[in-house]
C-alpha cells in the first residue's frame, strides 16, 4: 500500500462500498455489484491526482527556506610589504511567513479539489459501468422476445411442412412461413451476437473481476428515484439546477475556483521583499573583524507578471465553470423532461404489450380458422414492432435514469437499483 496507485484505489474502494448495502457476494451478484466493481475497473481518477500531488510538492518546495550560503574572499597586495586581506561569512534568506502561510492555503484547496475530483470521477466511472450493463440487459430483453418469435415459427414451419406435405395448405403459404422463419433466425442470431459482443466488452473492461455467469444472470433494468430535493426532477416543476448545483462535477468546479484564488493570493505576496542576513569575519592589516551582513532582494520586474498571469487564469476558470454549469443544467433539464415524456409513453404502450400474448392469441386465431395465413403474419409483425418499440422505449427511460442519477451520488451512493425498471418484459 506505499504506492500512489494502491492509495487511490483503496479510497477508490471505499466510496463504491457505498452501493453495496451490507450484502453479501454470491454466486449471482445483483445490477448494483456488477456496476460498482466495473466501476472500480474502468476509473481513470490516478492522473488526475498524480498531477494534483506533483503540483503540491512543486508549491512547498518554493517557499522550503533556502540553503545557507558560505562566502570567501581574499585580496593580495599589488606592492610588496604589505599583508593580504580576506574575508569568510555565511548568509541565509529569512523565511517568507507571508508566502508559507499562502502556500498552505493553497496546498488545502488542492487536497480539497482531489476529494471533490476523485468523487466526480467515481461519480462518472459509474454512469459509464451502468450505461454499459443497462444497454446490456436492453439487448438480452431483445434476444429474449426474437428467441420467442423464432420459436413460434420453428413450430409453424414443421406444422406447414406437414400440411403441405398432406395436400392440405399451399407452396404458396409454406413459402411465406419460410421466408419469415429465415427472417427471425436472423434477428435472432444478430441478436445474439449483440449480447455476446456487450458481454465480451464488459468482461474485458472489468479485467477479469467480473464473470460471464454473472451478466448472464442479468434480465431486469435498475430501478432509479428520480432527483426531487429543490424541485429537481418533479413531474411539475422540472428544475435540476439546483440538484446539479450539489453534484459532485459541481463542487469540482467550485473546488478549481477555489485553487485559483488561493493561487492569486499567493502571487500577491510576491510584491514584499526578501531579506537575506549573514555573518561576517574579515582579516585586514592584522587585525580580525566581526560584523553582520544584510541584502534586500526587491521584486521590481517580476511580482506584476506574475499576478497577471495567475489573475487571467482565474478569469478564465470562472468564466468557463459558468459555460459548464449552463451547459449541465441544460443537459439534466433535457433528460429530466425526456424521463418524464418516457414514462408517460410506457404507461400508455404498456398495458397494450406487456405480458398481453398478442402472438399467441393471433396463433389460436389461425389454428382456428378466423384469420387468413398473411392475415397472422402482418398482424404478428404489427404487434413485434409495438414490443420493440415498446422494449426501446424501455431501455432509453433506464439510460436516461443512469444519466440523472450522476447528479445525486453522494445522496443515493451509486444509483438505487430495484428488479424490474418499468414492466417485467414483452410477452408476446
Amino acid at each position: 500500500m506505499n504506492s500512489l496507485t494502491d492509495r487511490i484505489k483503496l479510497i477508490f474502494a471505499g466510496v463504491m462500498a457505498i452501493a453495496a448495502t451490507g450484502a453479501v457476494y454470491g454466486a449471482e451478484p445483483d445490477f448494483a455489484h456488477i456496476a460498482s466493481r466495473l466501476a472500480s475497473s474502468i476509473s481513470a481518477g490516478q492522473a488526475e491526482s498524480a498531477s494534483l500531488i506533483a503540483e503540491k510538492s512543486s508549491l512547498k518546495a518554493e517557499v522550503v527556506p533556502s540553503d545557507p550560503e558560505v562566502e570567501f574572499e581574499y585580496l593580495w597586495p599589488s606592492s610588496a610589504g604589505e599583508q593580504g586581506r580576506w574575508s569568510a561569512g555565511v548568509s541565509q534568506e529569512l523565511p517568507d511567513f507571508r508566502r508559507m502561510g499562502a502556500t498552505r492555503r493553497v496546498v488545502r484547496a488542492i487536497d480539497s479539489l482531489d476529494i471533490a475530483q476523485r468523487m466526480a470521477v467515481g461519480a462518472e466511472a459509474m454512469y459509464e459501468a451502468e450505461q454499459k450493463l443497462i444497454s446490456l440487459v436492453g439487448a438480452r430483453r431483445e434476444l429474449m422476445m426474437l428467441q420467442e418469435i423464432h420459436e413460434n415459427l420453428d413450430s409453424l414451419t414443421a406444422a406447414y411442412t406437414r400440411a403441405w406435405e398432406k395436400g392440405e395448405v399451399s407452396i404458396l403459404d409454406l413459402n411465406k412461413i419460410k421466408i419469415e422463419h429465415a427472417r427471425a433466425s436472423a434477428a435472432d442470431d444478430e441478436a445474439q451476437g449483440n449480447v455476446a459482443a456487450l458481454t465480451a466488452e464488459i468482461v474485458a473492461l472489468s479485467g477479469g473481476e467480473i464473470k460471464q455467469d454473472w451478466l448472464d444472470s442479468l434480465t431486469d433494468y435498475p430501478m432509479y428515484q428520480l432527483p426531487v430535493a429543490g424541485h429537481g426532477c418533479s413531474l411539475d416543476e422540472g428544475i435540476m439546477e439546483p440538484v446539479v448545483r450539489n453534484s459532485p462535477q459541481y463542487r469540482v468546479m467550485e473546488a478549481r475556483e477555489k485553487v485559483a484564488l488561493e493561487k492569486i493570493n499567493l502571487a500577491s505576496k510576491e510584491r514584499f521583499p526578501k531579506l537575506t542576513l549573514g555573518y561576517v569575519h574579515a582579516y585586514e592589516e592584522g587585525t580580525h573583524f566581526n560584523g553582520l551582513s544584510a541584502g534586500l532582494t526587491l521584486p521590481v520586474f517580476s511580482r506584476g507578471s506574475s499576478l497577471d498571469a495567475v489573475t487571467a487564469e482565474g478569469m478564465a476558470e470562472m468564466l468557463g465553470n459558468e459555460m459548464k454549469l449552463r451547459e449541465m443544467v441544460a443537459s439534466a433539464n433535457a433528460d429530466c423532461r425526456r424521463a418524464h415524456m418516457l414514462e408517460r409513453q410506457l404507461a400508455m404502450l404498456g398495458p397494450a404489450v406487456e405480458n398481453t400474448n398478442n402472438v399467441r392469441l393471433l396463433k389460436m386465431a389461425l389454428e382456428g380458422g378466423e384469420i387468413t395465413l398473411l392475415e397472422y403474419l402482418q398482424e404478428t409483425s404489427y404487434f413485434v414492432d409495438a414490443a420493440r418499440e415498446y422494449n426501446a422505449a424501455r431501455l432509453e427511460y433506464a439510460l436516461t435514469l443512469a444519466s440523472l442519477a450522476r447528479w445525486s451520488y453522494q445522496e443515493q451512493g451509486l444509483g438505487v437499483t430495484a428488479s424490474g425498471g418499468y414492466g417485467d418484459g414483452v410477452k408476446l
